[in-house]
């Protein structure tokens, strides 16, 4: 595999990593934040499945958010003089 195949891996692993650890952060506050006797164990745990599945969404989007910035960026370049 080339370099550049290897650099989106990479960045797509990373991007995934921050969402859903984003996602396990946030699930987190909503544990101590929910009082235990208001919640289920299903309950919990459709939250925690909720919360890391828009998480990983939140990583694909920081992934996408990589490939497209630097394309948009092209074209605020200035030109140069002929």
């Amino acid at each position: 595999m080339s370099r550049r195949v290897w650099g989106f891996l990479v960045m797509l692993a990373l991007s995934l990593l921050l969402g859903v650890g984003a996602g396990q952060f946030f699930f987190g506050i909503w544990e101590k934040t929910v009082p235990p006797a208001m919640t289920t164990s299903f309950n919990t745990g459709s939250a925690h499945a909720a919360y890391l599945g828009s998480g990983a969404v939140v990583g694909v989007v920081f992934f996408v958010w990589g490939l497209v910035s630097p394309l948009i960026a092209l074209m605020f370049r200035p030109k140069r003089a002929a």
